[in-house]
């Protein structure tokens, strides 16, 4: 493992107990894991900046409500100006920790607000799109997708349900860790060997999501399909970022599920970069405080975006020092 994600690994064996489930976990066990686990994500993500504002909202659609937080800094508007470009972001760890709290990923989103210079919409529901699509019809060249683990399940789920329902993709989409799918087994989570996150945790935390009543694999194909993304349906996908790392403990990516995933999207829209850290952690890029690799990656998924972005967005930016060209991006891996 690369010395700085070993020695956090190494520090989490220390001061934290070992995130574990019972093959039948109580509730008792669930919450704890929960309160456990959002306490340190929220002791390792960076404090919130005390420039940064934090605002809670609700978006309506029909008769769907949506609840959303935006973060911004500085003199940025809300996604309302037609000017003002934004992230989108689908955080991680919903079968883990259940509903996150916003404290526990402002200090991070405060952090990428002032770095990208963006404001940052935080959802968990696809339901927003729809309802941002409404107000503005031309809101895709502007928005940048991003989210961690399980969510960028949820973003590969919703541009397909973009795409399929004819409406504007966004200009890019930027997956930290994905999960691929649910639809693993023991044998193919691949070569998982962490001390700290079990495979019997990984199957446990599907139960969780799914409920402790129901088994995967008792699903009908019908109920698997308004869950899992589907597998052969990537036509009029944007450009995508997507960073893994591979060889070590990586919890619950299917690095060859990846792999096989980017070659269809490839085939179908030529538009991924596939960026694989050697030796890394899961979603290492959101430790960029603590990992310097993942600091290396944060400049160049804010290289690409700037790249992605039209130049009557970018312009907006105010970011003159980034040169925007793709041969200023680091090629995937140079990184690490």
């Amino acid at each position: 493992m690369d010395p700085d994600p070993h020695a956090l690994h190494e520090l989490l064996s220390l001061y934290y107990l070992k995130f574990d489930l019972s093959e039948y976990p109580t509730d008792q066990e669930i919450e704890t894991l929960r309160y456990e686990t959002k306490y340190l994500l929220a002791s390792f993500y960076p404090i919130r900046l005390v420039s940064c504002l934090v605002e809670y909202h609700v978006l309506q659609y029909n008769s769907t409500k949506v609840g959303v937080y935006y973060m911004k800094n500085n003199q940025i508007h809300n996604w309302e100006n037609s000017n003002q470009p934004f992230i989108l972001y689908f955080h991680g760890g919903e079968f883990a920790f259940g509903n996150i709290d916003i404290d526990t990923y402002s200090g991070y989103e405060c952090h990428l607000s002032k770095y990208q210079n963006m404001l940052i919409v935080h959802v968990e529901i696809r339901q927003v799109y729809q309802f941002l699509f409404n107000v503005d019809f031309n809101i895709h060249q502007r928005l940048i997708g991003m989210s961690d683990a399980s969510g960028g399940m949820l973003w590969i789920y919703l541009l397909q349900w973009i795409v399929s329902n004819s409406k504007p993709v966004p200009q890019g989409v930027v997956l930290h860790s994905p999960w691929s799918h649910l639809d693993f087994t023991e044998e193919n989570l691949y070569d998982y060997r962490d001390n700290i996150l079990s495979v019997q945790l990984a199957l446990n935390l599907r139960k969780i999501a799914l409920g402790k009543t129901t088994y995967w694999f008792e699903l009908t194909n019908e109920q698997v399909k308004k869950i899992n993304q589907k597998r052969n349906a990537f036509e009029g996908f944007p450009p995508l970022y997507i960073h893994v790392t591979a060889g070590t403990n990586e919890i619950l990516i299917l690095i060859g599920e990846i792999r096989r995933m980017v070659k269809k999207i490839n085939l179908a829209s030529g538009q991924v970069i596939l960026d694989e850290g050697i030796g890394l952690m899961h979603t290492y890029a959101l430790f960029h405080m603590w990992i310097f690799k993942g600091k290396c990656v944060r400049q160049n998924i804010r290289k690409w975006i700037h790249v992605i972005l039209p130049m009557h967005v970018r312009s907006t930016l105010n970011m003159a020092e980034i040169e925007t060209n793709s041969q200023n991006i680091r090629k995937p891996g140079l990184c690490t």
